[in-house]
């Protein structure tokens, strides 16, 4: 399954690199302007109050969740268009944006509360002022758990964005979906959440140049290769179900015909060779 992820997120990205670092650059300028607005409205109040970290987390939680949606939305729509082995343009990324901004801030902000809750559960637990020695065991297996709950919440988000983009569903169905799909896909979320981390550590190793040019556009490249996968991997099994069942007069649809035809064309894209990132003219 991780094989057939990593092969659609790396052609993904080769065949489309020019307007995803665009695309980029340009949502990172949006971002790095919010960041400053809320910086300059918030920071004097910040001070003003005393400092609170209170404060300080819901201004992390506002920017996350108006910031990250820019590249959520406007990315994956772009990618659903790839996924769906049509020719993206550049105005798709706008499409999205104009689409999906919206539902992405409610399922960012759902999720930046969780782990802003998990966050600050864990370093209530681990401080030693707070806990006493009696407690202090069972504190560090509070702090322990909910830090595992804060993992397998990131992992939820790489199912999360990709489902209300491709789906259209409620934050009730995309929280619970992206739980199943989690726990039914272990190993391959796993995979896909260590490489993304991968791509945070490029992001601090450059001292953020990584990010700036490519690696939020990599992030949703790798989110929507994960969706569609394993979202295919059910459709295939579904479709091995209707042929063991006793076949009725009626021949099957043009319609699983062709759906057929069509997974089978998407994988012949991603069965390239070194060869053809050296001659890509040659594909």
């Amino acid at each position: 399954m991780f094989s057939r992820v990593f092969l659609k997120f790396f052609w993904d990205a080769y065949d489309f690199i020019g307007t995803l670092i665009l695309a980029n650059i340009a949502f990172c300028l949006i971002m790095t302007g919010l960041l400053a607005t809320i910086i300059t409205i918030g920071y004097p109040i910040y001070i003003a109050l005393g400092k609170p970290a209170l404060l300080m987390a819901l201004g992390l939680g506002i920017f996350l969740s108006l910031a990250i949606p820019f590249p959520a939305a406007g990315f994956l729509h772009f990618l659903s268009i790839i996924s769906e082995e049509r020719e993206p343009e550049w105005r798709e990324i706008i499409t999205g944006l104009k689409t999906h901004y919206t539902p992405l801030i409610k399922v960012t902000a759902f999720y930046v509360c969780l782990l802003e809750l998990l966050a600050m559960n864990i370093i209530f637990y681990i401080k030693p002022s707070v806990t006493s020695h009696a407690i202090k065991f069972l504190g560090s297996i509070i702090a322990g758990l909910c830090a595992w709950i804060f993992l397998y919440l990131l992992m939820m988000m790489l199912y999360a964005y990709p489902l209300s983009v491709h789906q259209k569903v409620g934050m009730k169905k995309i929280f619970i979906r992206s739980f199943l799909l989690t726990t039914d896909n272990l190993g391959a979320s796993i995979l896909t959440g260590i490489l993304v981390l991968g791509l945070c550590g490029l992001g601090l190793i450059t001292r953020g140049v990584a990010v700036f040019l490519l690696v939020p556009a990599l992030t949703a490249c790798l989110a929507n290769s994960l969706y569609v996968n394993v979202m295919e991997k059910y459709e295939l099994k579904e479709a091995a179900h209707k042929e063991q069942k006793p076949q009725a007069a009626q021949p099957a649809s043009w319609k699983d015909i062709k759906h057929e035809e069509f997974i089978k064309d998407r994988h012949k894209r991603y069965q390239r060779t070194l060869k053809d990132i050296l001659k890509p003219w040659e594909y």
